[in-house]
C-alpha cells in the first residue's frame, strides 16, 4: 500500500522558520540504502538507486535528501553523484517532480513502511531521457517521458525502463508529472474498482485535491453526478468549476445535505481518501447496493468498529472496499501500461487538464511540504529542479 497516504488535506502547524531558512548544501551519496519493498515502484528486485557505478564525465547533481525524520527543515538540498543506469534502466534529466501526500508522510516518519536513511523523496515526475541501458529498446535519449519511480526530488533520476513512459513532444511536462499518481489513482477508482454507469451519483472527499480534480475530469464523459466534499468556501468554488456540486463539511451536517440532494436515496459510490471519522457517516450516505471505496488516510486510521457501523445498514447491501495503487503495479503490467497510455492520450488531446497550484524551485521543497500540509492547495504542487 505504498500510495496509502497520497491524499492532500492534512493540517500542518506553524513552521515559518522553515520558510526563511536557507537549505543546507553538502556532499552526499546518491544511494540511499532503500530496498525496493519499502518505497516501491519498480517490480524488479533491484532498487533504481542501488547502483555501484558512477556516470563518468558527469557533474554532481542537486537533490533533496532526508537525513532524519521530522519537520520541514529535515528536507536538505545536497550534492550527490550522478548515477549510471544498468542494462535495464533509464537515466532521466528531471524537469518536474509532483509533490504528493506520501512524500510528507515519509518526511515525518509515518509512512507505512519506512526506508533506511538517508533517502530522497518523490514518487513521480517528468523529464528528458539522458541515457538508456543496452537492453532498453523502446526508449531513446532525448525523448520526453513520465517517470513513475522513487527519489524524484532530484535533477536526475534512474528508473527501471518499465517505469518510464515516453510522451509526445509538446505535452506540458509540469502537467505530465501529475499523471502517474493522482490521475492513475482516479482512473482505476473509476474503471477498475467499480462498475460505473450513466446517471449514478458519486460523492468524493477532498474534492479540491489532486485526485479529486482528476476524478472530476475523468468522470465528465461518463454521465455521472458528482458531489464534492470540501473544507472551505474557496475550495468549494474550485470544486464547482471542476464539475462538482460542492458541499462544505465544516459546521454543516453532511449526511443531511446528501440526503436532501439525493431526495433521500443516498449516493451510489463514495471515494474516500480521508478515513478517520468519515467512514461511519459514509455508510449512512450510501443508497441501496452502494459502496465506499477507501484509498487514503489523510484523517488518520478509521475510528470505531467498521463491522458494527455497517451492521444496521445490511438491509441495503452496502459495503466498503480498499484501493491501493500498488496493487495495479504488482498485479498486471499490461493494465499499468494501458492506463498510463490512455491518460497520456487524454492529456495530449486536452480531455484532461491537471491544475497546477504552484511551481516551486526544488531547493524550496520544505515550503512545498508546508503548503501542502496547510490545506490550502487546490490541484497539484510541482517542484522544478
Amino acid at each position: 500500500m505504498w500510495d496509502r497516504f497520497n491524499t492532500l488535506g492534512v493540517k500542518g502547524g506553524d513552521h515559518e522558520r522553515a520558510r526563511s531558512k536557507r537549505p543546507r548544501v553538502r556532499n552526499a551519496d546518491y544511494e540511499s540504502g532503500v530496498p525496493s519493498s519499502t518505497y516501491p515502484l519498480c517490480e524488479s528486485g533491484t532498487h533504481p538507486h542501488h547502483l555501484p557505478h558512477r556516470l563518468e564525465g558527469y557533474h554532481t547533481l542537486k537533490a533533496i535528501q532526508i537525513q532524519k525524520m521530522g519537520s520541514f527543515d529535515s528536507l536538505e538540498l545536497v550534492d550527490v553523484n550522478t548515477p549510471i543506469p544498468n542494462e535495464s534502466q533509464v537515466l532521466v534529466r528531471m524537469k518536474a517532480a509532483s509533490v504528493n501526500f506520501a512524500d510528507t508522510m515519509l518526511r515525518k516518519g509515518t509512512y507505512p513502511v519506512m526506508p533506511a536513511l538517508p533517502t530522497i523523496p518523490g514518487l513521480e515526475g517528468s523529464g528528458i531521457v539522458e541515457k538508456v541501458g543496452r537492453k532498453v529498446l523502446h526508449i531513446n535519449p532525448g525523448q520526453p517521458v513520465i517517470v513513475f519511480t522513487s527519489h524524484c526530488y532530484a535533477e536526475y533520476v534512474v528508473a527501471e525502463a518499465e517505469s518510464v513512459f515516453p510522451i509526445s513532444e509538446g505535452i506540458n511536462l509540469d502537467e505530465a508529472a501529475t499523471l502517474s499518481v493522482a490521475y492513475l489513482t482516479a482512473y482505476h477508482l473509476l474503471h477498475t474498482m467499480t462498475q460505473i454507469s450513466s446517471g449514478q451519483t458519486i460523492l468524493v472527499h477532498a474534492a479540491a485535491g489532486g485526485v479529486g480534480t482528476a476524478l472530476a475530469q475523468l468522470a465528465k464523459p461518463l454521465g455521472i453526478r458528482l458531489i464534492g466534499v470540501t473544507s472551505s468556501s474557496e475550495k468549494a468554488q474550485y470544486a464547482k468549476i471542476q464539475g462538482f456540486h460542492p458541499l462544505i463539511t465544516e459546521g454543516d451536517n453532511l449526511v443531511q445535505q446528501v440526503r436532501d440532494l439525493t431526495k433521500g436515496k443516498g449516493v451510489d459510490l463514495i471515494f474516500n481518501s480521508v478515513a478517520g471519522q468519515t467512514l461511519g457517516q459514509d455508510i449512512e450516505m450510501l443508497g441501496h447496493f452502494g459502496q465506499v471505496v477507501w484509498y487514503g488516510f489523510a484523517g488518520g486510521e478509521p475510528e470505531g468498529n467498521l463491522t458494527e457501523q455497517l451492521f444496521p445498514h445490511l438491509g441495503r447491501s452496502v459495503g466498503i472496499r480498499f484501493f491501493s495503487l500498488f496493487s495495479i503495479i504488482q498485479a498486471d503490467g499490461w493494465l499499468m501500461k494501458t492506463s498510463i497510455t490512455t491518460l497520456v492520450k487524454d492529456l495530449a488531446e486536452k480531455r484532461i487538464q491537471p491544475q497546477i497550484f504552484e511551481r516551486i524551485p526544488l531547493k524550496e521543497a520544505a515550503r512545498a511540504h508546508e503548503l501542502l500540509e496547510s490545506r490550502a492547495v487546490m490541484g497539484k504542487i510541482i517542484l522544478q529542479p
